[in-house]
């Protein structure tokens, strides 16, 4: 019984015109909750000018539903792509663990010192979101340049994993600062405020504007380039892959 429950919840078995539909329909609703995790970020600011009681910490709380809703998203389309079992247990794990364990670490309502133990719990959230987010961009990187892919396909696959390389770097950036909280060269507190900074910036290099930070250290720096670099570069590679009959 248990392993019949196992085998429906890890691996999708559908093929032909039917997969192709739910990959479309996965790019689509990942597409959209990444639009949700990135309109959240705009909502820090605004609430802090609207400046009303807990401001911050709801603009927090809809910062991490939308993430959650997202990294779980990630997960349930892995299981388009293979059916190698311990792959997507695996991945579930990370994600269940960064869930329940980053309720705890990161309730922006119950703020919890900066120890060197905390720490320690921050970096291994975030290596498990990195992990399932790299793990997931490979696949989909493997599947959009299949050459069997439709219009439709190719275009909502080229959205999602653009965003979806920001998002991750976002998670990189966090690691770095974990490791030296001033690597940004200002006071960004190690929670759920910080983890929105990074990924707005993230974001930022990705799409060109550049660094709101001067006094960041060179290991920030030389992952901006490198993210720099990547968006370049992807941007050639998908308008070369829509091109391609």
């Amino acid at each position: 019984m248990f392993g019949k429950l196992a085998q429906t919840i890890l691996i999708r078995n559908l093929a032909g015109k039917e997969l192709s539909d739910e990959k479309i329909h996965d790019f689509k609703i990942l597409t959209l909750s990444q639009a949700g995790v990135i309109l959240s970020l705009f909502l820090l600011d605004l609430f802090t000018h609207l400046d009303f009681p807990f401001h911050t910490e709801a603009a927090e709380s809809i910062f991490f539903a939308a993430l959650g809703i997202y990294v779980f998203l990630l997960w349930d389309m892995l299981r388009n792509y293979t059916s190698n079992k311990k792959i997507i247990l695996m991945n579930f794990i990370f994600i269940m663990g960064v869930f329940f364990i980053g309720l705890i670490a990161v309730n922006p309502f119950i703020p919890m010192p900066i120890t060197p133990a905390y720490r320690v719990v921050l970096a291994g959230i975030q290596f498990c979101l990195l992990v399932v987010e790299c793990t997931v961009i490979y696949f989909t990187l493997m599947e959009f340049f299949k050459k069997d892919l439709g219009m439709p396909m190719r275009l909502w696959g080229a959205a999602c994993i653009y965003l979806m390389i920001g998002l991750a770097f976002g998670s990189a950036y966090e690691l770095i600062c974990i490791l030296d909280i001033q690597c940004f060269g200002i006071d960004i507190p190690l929670q759920t405020t910080g983890l929105m900074k990074r990924i707005e910036f993230s974001l930022m290099v990705l799409s060109g504007l550049g660094s709101p930070y001067g006094n960041a250290t060179g290991m920030v720096f030389s992952l901006a380039t490198v993210e720099a670099l990547w968006g370049q570069l992807f941007v050639i590679l998908i308008v070369g892959r829509l091109l391609m009959k």
